[in-house]
């Protein structure tokens, strides 16, 4: 089944004539605007093309919502029969209907329409002329299938809410198993799960509790979940209550930080709620599930925001799930620029009026954070910069990570790596002062890391005195500063990666030159030449092959070792 691709709305509460919206959906769908800003307001059209008779004053019969979605071959099929002729199409409806598969539609939508006027039209198809459209807005055929749509797909389903207005307290005891979308439930859920016989408390005492694990490290770690009945008034039924069980004893949930109630509470319902939906199996029907969830970021450290935006990440691309997030946040802007399955949508009000745009530039990103009132030093001071000469180096080093930690750090999350230029390094320094008019590395950002080529072409040549300079003031503010033991970052590139990208069983010397390496010993003429004009691309493809036993190369081993465990370190991480 096809998914909706775009969701716009007008006319409704404070929300002009002009359409504001989604312009394109994804797994993880994130809305970025000030508080009270319409960013709830704007999430109510998704309930409202969900339900057939959406119960919303507000709503008016002005009120349209824009949708879109790309049909496939069932969904046309089941419109455009192949058996079917005749009426404002001249040929076979199927035949005249497949050319229409996975081109992008849009149609209007009114919860509550006028008497006499039509709940859906066509506003859009794309690729179309103005003639071929005006023709397609007569023939019903393309209304019946927005309509079959609608009550095949969206109207199955089933969207799960936890507002910014949230709390995890202390219930009775009762055989509901429903939760609000301020939390009220969740307690007595998760306590059925764990007490009631038909029902898997290994759900709770294993994927919830590993969950939570993960998203709180390193600031806590957790033994067991459980739910225990509470002491109460003589005159009153007594209460249950969530606790969890670490080295230290028992911590009642109601006594614990606003943030771990959140973060639990968003478990609860991506692992319990949701199976309360599944009507024909014990497994839940996740990718019939829609979550939307307001402020997750109240209270949390940024750390541990990063881990639950992760975490809520790797769970939509898990079980092809949607997720739409309401924030003010800076860290899912920093975290998911530019990242695969997601949206970045940015909801701000222009001369009185509420206005929306899909941020994805670097550009449209900026805007953002000054709506938001971040200053660029603010974004800057990010955990960790590795300063690098250039792209390649940045692309063997991120792999080099990437393998030293095991996946578990990663660039522009824990640490970024920026561009300094060879040529450009005299003019840089590693002081904190003003005493010269040198580009003070530090201010950027004060946990620094720096990787220079030594250029030595021989054991006996020394180092410049620029990068004897750079490394002295490194070193004077304990910061890492990192001189190729061999001539530059290429000549720790292994035996077996030079076998399997070049067919050249051979190490390269420590102080070789890598072009004149694999110009003598390629098979391929000017092999060595190719390398130096497209050294981006080839370092692109050597890093793909690249194992952990490659790192095991002159001096590289323990360097990576010392930036990992520095940027652990600054990231409060704490090693295995």
């Amino acid at each position: 089944m096809s998914r909706l691709k775009s969701l716009k709305i007008k006319n409704y509460k404070h929300i002009g004539d002009s359409y504001i919206g989604f312009d394109k959906l994804e797994n993880l769908n994130i809305l970025v605007g000030q508080n009270n800003i319409g960013k709830s307001t704007l999430l109510q059209s998704i309930e409202m093309i969900i339900s057939e008779n959406p119960i919303n004053r507000d709503i008016l019969s002005e009120t349209t919502i824009e949708f879109a979605f790309c049909p496939n071959e069932n969904e046309i099929k089941n419109v455009f029969n192949e058996n079917s002729f005749g009426g404002m199409i001249n040929s076979n409806h199927f035949a005249f209907g497949k050319k229409y598969i996975g081109r992008y539609m849009s149609f209007e939508y009114k919860p509550r329409r006028a008497i006499g006027e039509e709940q859906i039209k066509l506003s859009n198809i794309a690729g179309t002329s103005k003639e071929e459209f005006d023709i397609n807005t007569r023939i019903e055929k393309f209304t019946e299938l927005a309509h079959y749509f609608i009550f095949n797909h969206i109207r199955t389903l089933n969207v799960i809410k936890l507002s910014a207005d949230r709390n995890l307290l202390p219930e009775l005891q009762n055989g509901d198993r429903t939760i609000s979308e301020d939390g009220s439930g969740a307690t007595n859920l998760l306590r059925q799960y764990l007490n009631v016989a038909n029902l898997p408390n290994e759900i709770v005492e294993h994927d919830i509790l590993e969950a939570l694990n993960q998203i709180m490290k390193p600031e806590s770690h957790f033994d067991r979940i459980m739910c225990q009945e509470i002491e109460s008034n003589k005159d009153s039924n007594s209460k249950w209550e969530i606790l969890l069980v670490n080295e230290n004893g028992k911590i009642s949930i109601s006594n614990s930080g606003s943030g771990l109630r959140t973060i639990l509470l968003v478990l609860i319902k991506l692992f319990l709620e949701t199976r309360e939906y599944s009507r024909y199996s014990s497994e839940p029907i996740l990718n019939s599930t829609v979550f939307i969830f307001e402020e997750l970021e109240n209270n949390l450290h940024p750390e541990i925001q990063r881990n639950l935006f992760e975490f809520l990440y790797q769970w939509v691309q898990k079980y092809n799930s949607q997720i739409f997030l309401t924030t003010h946040s800076t860290v899912p802007i920093n975290m998911f620029s530019g990242r695969d399955n997601v949206t970045l949508t940015h909801i701000k009000k222009e001369d009185n009026r509420i206005t929306t745009n899909s941020a994805l530039s670097f550009i449209e990103n900026k805007d953002i954070l000054m709506n938001l009132g971040v200053r660029a030093s603010d974004i800057l001071q990010s955990n960790a910069v590795i300063w690098v000469e250039g792209p390649s180096d940045r692309i063997y080093i991120n792999k080099w990570i990437e393998l030293y930690s095991n996946g578990n750090l990663k660039e522009n999350i824990h640490y970024q790596i920026l561009f300094y230029g060879g040529r450009l390094l005299s003019h840089l320094t590693g002081k904190l002062d003003n005493s010269n008019e040198l580009i003070q590395l530090f201010k950027a950002n004060v946990h620094s890391i720096i990787v220079i080529d030594s250029d030595k072409t021989n054991p006996n040549k020394k180092i410049n005195k620029t990068k004897q300079r750079i490394r002295k003031e490194f070193n004077k503010n304990q910061a890492i500063v990192w001189i190729t033991q061999g001539k530059e970052i290429e000549n720790y590139l292994s035996r077996n990666i030079f076998k399997k990208i070049y067919n050249v069983d051979k190490q390269i010397g420590q102080y070789e030159k890598i072009d004149d390496f694999l110009n003598t010993n390629c098979r391929k003429k000017n092999k060595g030449s190719h390398y130096v004009t497209h050294k981006v691309s080839e370092s692109v493809l050597i890093a793909k092959e690249m194992l952990l036993e490659d790192i095991n190369i002159l001096d590289l081993e323990k360097q990576i070792s010392t930036i990992v465990k520095q940027i652990e370190t600054w990231n409060g991480i704490q090693s295995d």
